[in-house]
């Protein structure tokens, strides 16, 4: 399992729920999508907050044995959301198991 972080950076103001439905309804079963997670990402640096519409940052939940297989499918999903002004930026990438040993360090 691979985690894969994205922003959404757009004109269009969404909801979270609306970009989780977005994603859910373009991932296909090879994509190998197990979960989306979804929250609002930091404010746009330089811009006032009335201006602009918030980021989102998303985490899909990917189930491929290989980073760079999760990275493709991310993308491939990605770019099936591309439509009316969308933007989504791939963060990072990183194995669930990692995560999981990253946060056992805090305690």
């Amino acid at each position: 399992m691979y985690l894969v972080d994205i922003r959404l950076e757009s004109t269009t103001r969404l909801a979270p729920a609306d970009v989780r439905a977005l994603l859910s309804e373009a991932a296909r079963p090879g994509d190998g999508v197990e979960h989306i997670y979804v929250q609002p990402g930091p404010p746009s640096a330089g811009v006032p907050p009335r201006e602009a519409a918030p980021s989102l940052d998303v985490v899909l939940f990917l189930s491929h044995l290989t980073l760079t297989e999760s990275e493709r499918a991310a993308d491939t999903v990605l770019g099936r959301c591309t439509t009316g002004g969308l933007r989504f930026r791939r963060l990072s990438a990183m194995p669930l198991t990692l995560l999981v040993e990253l946060l056992g360090l805090d305690g």
